[in-house]
């Protein structure tokens, strides 16, 4: 567990980059995301969640590494959030967090969702939850419930725009966030998303600090059905892409 003088330091350094990345996180909110990341380091003991084991570099990449998609996630309309392949919670509990939005963190892998649950619980988060499920399947029951959609280091893009599509609800943004895609996966991937009913909102790059790596920012809004039927039969978007 970190000790009190840990989370401090931890807490001046984000207070510090949340105003260098002009993200406005209120140090209340902040305490909450250091406490997810101690229950994340004290369960990894037990359950592989994060390779990620350094407490500086995991407070950059995985508390500010999902905080600083929450101006992209306030540009989404009222409503739901789910976090598709949320891990260990990242970049869903941060982004609950700081919205304050009702959110769904799915995974495919139950012992993720088992501590994810926990996570959820032991922070107090009341309008949150995890669901053990593979993506295609919740989407069958739970088509344009969400306002937003995240997703990072998951699949390739046309495979999670088709995951996502389903998810949104008309005008409903979904927030990827990706290292350094090449030109044939973003091509790919834009030809997959006007088939999934999405227009490109916005694209956006950073760095992070500390030289811990580059992400690029791709923002779609639903603005139309799919021109398929979506979802498909589970295992066809990666063995199968639309693009």
């Amino acid at each position: 567990m970190l000790t009190d003088e840990q989370a401090n330091q931890m807490l001046n350094r984000l207070t510090a980059y949340c105003k260098d990345y002009s993200l406005k996180v209120s140090d209340d909110k902040l305490r909450v995301c250091i406490q997810h990341l101690d229950l994340v380091l004290e369960t990894n003991k037990t359950t592989n969640l994060t390779r990620i084991l350094n407490v500086d570099d995991a407070a950059v990449l995985h508390i500010l590494d999902s905080l600083v998609l929450l101006p992209y996630i306030n540009k989404a309309p009222e409503g739901a959030l789910i976090d598709m392949g949320t891990g260990a919670g990242f970049p869903g509990i941060p982004l609950t967090i700081a919205s304050g939005r009702k959110a769904t963190y799915i995974d495919s892998v139950g012992k993720k969702v088992d501590a994810v649950n926990s996570f959820v619980k032991g922070l107090g988060l009341k309008h949150a939850h995890a669901v053990h499920d593979r993506l295609e399947e919740y989407a069958r029951t739970h088509k344009k419930q969400f306002a937003v959609v995240t997703a990072r280091a998951l699949a390739p893009l046309p495979v999670l725009v088709e995951y996502a599509s389903p998810y949104l609800k008309d005008g409903g943004l979904f927030v990827i966030t990706k290292g350094n895609p090449t030109d044939e996966e973003l091509n790919s991937g834009e030809a997959a998303a006007k088939i999934c009913g999405f227009t490109t909102l916005l694209t956006d790059d950073l760095d992070l600090p500390e030289g811990l790596g580059h992400r690029e920012f791709i923002i779609l809004k639903k603005t139309r059905p799919a021109s398929v039927s979506l979802p498909r039969a589970n295992g066809m978007a990666k063995k199968n892409p639309l693009a």
